[in-house]
């Protein structure tokens, strides 16, 4: 439900008018809303499971299960009392173990506005290591859970701890979502220092250049724009986490002091409301865990506010030092109202149009080092979330599933839904958690993986039985394919059992690529579909991470896969069997480059160039220099390398970091502000920040070793082996009739035995005359030009050339110019830059030996074994080697500027690759196997994707479905105009529409109520731009560039697939 804000409000407003005789000269009323709130972080220094049972207090006390538990009589107590609750992981694991006694008493809460929901996403989501989809999927799931339980819809967005804030959070994930405004804590210090002295904290966001006016969004600060999200200082009345006075109101104790925090409240009001613009601040009254004896904080707060608007009215406050208000009024209020009356002072506010990244906090401390931390766990994030897709598109196609479920939490792919929502916490894909705390995600993933894998051989296996002609197989997804280990391909026994492999589609395009499976056995071994036999090759692999590894690696032609739908290929292992010339295997030519002038490899349309140790030389005739490297990571204990002296008193002491808090080690705990960061000379690089021991600290480049180089050649695949040092190899790839260029690298285990950290990159070097202008994309949708040393709201003053200019890479970079472009791919979240005219360089792995005292207490340094129980149980102490991580980036070369162009042909290819299931066979058995699709009308035009097809598990034959324009304005002349789609000719096989209705993004409401119900915000530049929905024609609806549309979809048929043709 959304509540009549205005109804809330106006008591509140009326209240503050009756006292306007109070006011000075009729100057304005100061409403002061007081919001309570805690921040429950969704793991970080314990696991989400110990943060909510409050279980390994050794490490941070922190009880969520209490805090919600104390809460509901707390607010009871008092129907003036408000509460501001966003986490829906912990609020709805807390429902269900309520009896219905309880849940009827929050119901009245929630009903009544005392308890509002904000943000009201599974968790606060990152902004920089996030992709849009595992954005979009998490806050989808809280939105359905506070949907399905209260029928309410959060109206504000709240992001107040994340390390940054994207464009795409401003557009997409807030005025899309239905959200009328966005608050968040953190913003770059230089930034929010001009903000404060020109009163420009809070503002319009229009950061969407294709949808410009129809995605802004009302943007504010909180913490008293302090930089944090807590109370003003003297105010904090947690009874476990704060040490300030509380309130001792009665007139007849010793330590009475309302006379003195009255004035200290008043003082604060003046100091915040001189910052901003209108007639009402924000106090957020809370912070991390917080309000696990819930009745603390009301007491105080009530003794607040009682005791504030007394004096106000008897004229005992203090006058305004700054002259703009002559009278206050403090009362309980939420971030809902406040915005609504925020909006009642109908101001004209200042557009903003860019994003807030990179952040810091102080001038060597570029929060830039987490856009790569914890490698391995941002790439099972992402893998993850594109099985997510796949598995929900298995489960809407699949008539015997989910028919008597009620909600979407009965849904079989939920514990893989609820894992990676879990873990775009701003914590958790971000790499800044401890170490068992890293573990405990990747296992959540791990755990929910195996079941939608499960599941979705389950619906295979139903399907090809449905086709009356085949035996059922049992299918197997296999997790380990990047580190080339498939138990289910490579425990075949070829004497007696063929290979089935299906290819799945997850896209709403058809697609050919080429596959790989790994084999254990050198063979001759022949790839077929139902339609004959497919080209093939099979290459032993240069680089085995583990025992379990295997030696070979078969690739095979995968082609015209069907849209969002499967193709069978079968393997079989020739024995002495003459094979037709056209179709045979081409057996893979190997040879050393060593002692050679090069190699010049052709991929069809252009030539790859390789220098002889097997390092890339060209790209299409664009000379492109690949290089790998490392810079050092400052680490303060290393004296020699300090800036200059640190002083460091008393008051001043160095800690490992402020328990619960993200705050540095060298905060003056005793309060005195003008020693908050003061010297940040010794600012160690660790999870969060990224600093390179020199500022601008050259690349120490990593050799690559001649002597181990080598080329393997084919027909299908080319790969050119070569080794970086000690510690990176790596294979660069080139498929036949691929626009790109593959590069598959292995790193680690990096060392650190010399007792430096290392932050590892690997370089691209061009000659296109860029200049300092290059590109990167806002979670895998909008690009943002990015220019070097410059930020377009303020004048920077640069202290971290390299750390300063690294910006977050969710999907592609590129620079370009009127000749050619150059475009990089990634399968995961890297910190990447161009520090230099045609150069793109990304970060790919991070080892440190320093924490960098923003809280996680401990260095970014994984190892085989993790780490040892943390103490009094341990010493926390490292076990085994430096971990190896492997991974994959595609560069593609264009004529002029087309980096962004290159990149959207193949950027869905790499958040969703093609998943293959294995499955062995009786061999002999020849009895074809058909191919089947979810799509069973109209192909979408290609700049189009159906990225969401889902099931409404409450509302049987409804679904969900998002449609999005993969292209922005200017990105191509073609693939960027707004495009026209039949929802009734085009949505899957066996779907026939009985009526369809669009919604906000994640599903909560029908996009007409919000349209009509949503603020209108005035910037000083208007602009009025088209959407869609202003040229839709009954089923047919268009698509503006960059925009996705979300439908509820009513059928009234059974669904089924398409099969092929028999």
């Amino acid at each position: 439900m959304k509540f009549a804000l205005l109804s809330l409000l106006l008591p509140l407003i009326g209240a503050v008018e009756t006292s306007a005789d109070q006011a000075d000269e009729g100057l304005p009323t100061l409403n002061v809303h007081i919001v309570p709130h805690t921040h429950d972080d969704v793991g970080w220094l314990k696991t989400v499971d110990q943060y909510f049972y409050g279980a390994n207090n050794t490490i941070q006390h922190a009880n969520v299960q209490m805090i919600l538990s104390t809460l509901i009589p707390a607010l009871e107590y008092d129907p003036s009392r408000k509460f501001t609750y966003v986490e829906q992981a912990f609020f709805s694991r807390w429902w269900n173990e309520q009896n219905d006694k309880m849940q009827s008493r929050v119901k009245k809460l929630v009903k009544n506005g005392q308890l509002a929901f904000v943000n009201g996403g599974w968790c606060m989501h990152d902004e920089a290591a996030t992709h849009f989809m595992g954005m979009i999927d998490q806050t989808t799931l809280g939105h359905t859970f506070l949907q399905e339980t209260f029928d309410y819809q959060p109206s504000v967005g709240w992001q107040i701890d994340p390390f940054g804030h994207s464009a795409t959070q401003a557009s997409l994930l807030s005025a899309d979502a239905g959200f009328d405004a966005l608050y968040f804590g953190r913003i770059d210090y230089q930034d929010l220092n001009l903000r404060r002295d020109e009163r420009r904290v809070e503002g319009i966001w229009r950061s969407s250049a294709n949808a410009q006016e129809q995605s802004q969004v009302f943007w504010g600060l909180t913490g008293s724009y302090g930089g944090n999200y807590g109370p003003p200082q003297g105010f904090c009345f947690d009874a476990n986490m704060c040490s300030d006075q509380p309130m001792m109101d009665d007139p007849d104790l010793e330590d009475y002091n309302v006379p003195e925090q009255v004035s200290n409240f008043v003082s604060a009001s003046w100091d915040q409301a001189d910052q901003a613009r209108g007639t009402h601040i924000m106090m957020t009254m809370g912070s991390d865990f917080q309000y696990e004896n819930s009745e603390a904080w009301f007491r105080n707060l009530d003794s607040v506010i009682k005791n504030v608007n007394e004096y106000a009215k008897k004229g005992l406050v203090e006058a305004d030092p700054n002259g703009r208000f002559g009278d206050i009024k403090v009362f309980y209020s939420n971030p809902e109202i406040y915005t609504a009356a925020k909006h009642l002072d109908d101001l004209k506010w200042e557009v903003k149009t860019d994003d807030f990244f990179p952040y810091s906090d102080c001038e060597q401390c570029f929060w830039t080092g987490y856009f790569t931390s914890r490698a391995e766990l941002k790439k099972w994030e992402r893998v993850g979330s594109s099985f997510l897709q796949t598995a929900r598109q298995f489960e809407a196609l699949d008539s015997q599933t989910g028919t008597s479920a009620s909600s979407t939490f009965d849904s079989p792919n939920h514990k893989l839904d609820a894992a990676v929502g879990v873990v775009q916490h701003h914590d958790g894909v971000s790499g800044t958690a401890k170490q068992h705390v890293a573990f405990d995600y990747a296992k959540r993933i791990d755990v929910g993986f195996k079941a939608a894998a499960s599941y979705v051989s389950d619906v295979l296996k139903r399907v090809m039985a449905s086709q009356g002609n085949v035996d059922p197989l049992e299918f197997s997804v296999c997790q380990g394919l990047n580190v080339s280990t498939c138990d289910a391909s490579q425990s075949v026994d070829f004497t007696q059992d063929e290979l089935v492999v299906g290819v799945y589609n997850s896209l709403s395009h058809a697609r050919s690529e080429v596959v790989k499976v790994p084999l254990q056995e050198q063979a001759t071994y022949t790839v077929s579909t139902k339609d004959g036999e497919v080209e093939s090759t099979l290459v032993a692999n240069s680089d085995l991470m583990s025992d379990d590894a295997a030696p070979y690696t078969l690739f095979f032609n995968a082609d015209s896969v069907h849209a969002m739908g499967t193709k069978f290929f079968k393997i079989t292992k020739n024995e002495d069997k003459k094979l037709k010339d056209a179709t045979a295997p081409k057996a893979a030519t190997s040879r050393k480059l060593r002692g050679k002038s090069g190699l010049t490899v052709n991929a069809g349309d252009y030539d790859v160039e390789f220098d002889d140790s097997g390092v890339l030389k060209s790209i299409a005739g664009l000379p492109v220099a690949q290089s790998w490297g490392y810079y050092t990571s400052f680490d303060a204990d290393r004296s020699d390398i300090l800036a200059s002296p640190q002083e460091v008193g008393d008051y001043l002491a160095w800690t490992p970091g402020v328990p619960g808090t993200c705050l540095p080690g060298y905060l003056d705990m005793e309060g005195d502000e003008e020693r908050w960061l003061r010297d940040s000379d010794g600012q160690n690089s660790g999870a969060y920040v990224f600093r390179p021991t020199l500022k601008n600290e050259p690349l120490s480049v990593l050799q690559p070793k001649a002597k181990v180089t080598s080329v393997v050649e084919t027909d299908l695949v080319t790969e050119v082996y070569a080794e970086f040092g000690d510690w990176v190899k790596q294979t660069t790839r080139i498929v036949k009739g691929a626009d790109y260029v593959e590069v598959e690298w292995t790193v680690g285990p990096v060392p650190t035995d010399d007792g430096i950290g290392k932050e590892v990159v690997t370089r691209f070097d061009s000659d296109i005359q860029s200049g300092e202008t290059f590109f990167t994309d806002s979670n895998g949708r909008e690009f943002l030009e990015r220019q070097l040393n410059y930020r377009p709201t303020w004048d920077l003053e640069v202290f971290q050339p390299i750390a300063g200019n690294y910006y977050p890479v969710n999907a592609a970079i590129y620079v370009e110019d009127d000749e050619h472009s150059l475009t990089v791919l990634n399968d995961r979240t890297q910190g990447g830059a161009s520090l230099s005219p045609g150069q793109v360089e990304l970060m790919v792995q991070r080892r440190l030996v320093a924490d960098d005292s923003r809280g996680v207490g401990e260095p970014l340094d994984e190892t085989t074994g993790g780490v040892t129980p943390y103490p009094p149980y341990g010493e926390a102490e490292r076990v085994g080697d430096g971990v190896i991580i492997k991974g994959t980036h595609r560069i593609l070369v264009g004529k002029g500027r087309q980096g962004a162009k290159k990149a959207r042909e193949n950027m869905e290819q790499m958040f969703s690759p093609l998943v293959p299931l294995f499955a062995a066979k009786a061999a002999g058995d020849d009895k074809p196997l058909h191919g089947f699709s979810a799509i069973g009308g109209e192909e979408l035009p290609e700049q189009v994707s159906l990225i969401t097809l889902t099931k409404i598990a409450a509302e049987p034959g409804t679904f969900m479905v998002r449609l999005a324009h993969q292209y922005g304005e200017g990105e191509d002349s073609e693939m960027s105009k707004p495009t026209k789609v039949d929802l009734a000719k085009m949505l899957p096989f066996g779907i026939n529409v009985k009526k369809f209705a669009e919604t906000t993004l994640t599903g909560n409401q029908l996009r007409s109520d919000w349209d009509t119900k949503k603020l209108q915000w005035t910037g000083v530049e208007q602009e009025v731009t088209k959407t869609g929905r202003d040229q839709d024609n009954g089923t047919e609806i268009t698509l503006m560039p960059m925009e996705i549309r979300t439908f509820k979809v009513v059928t009234d048929s059974v669904v089924g697939w398409a099969v092929e043709k028999k």
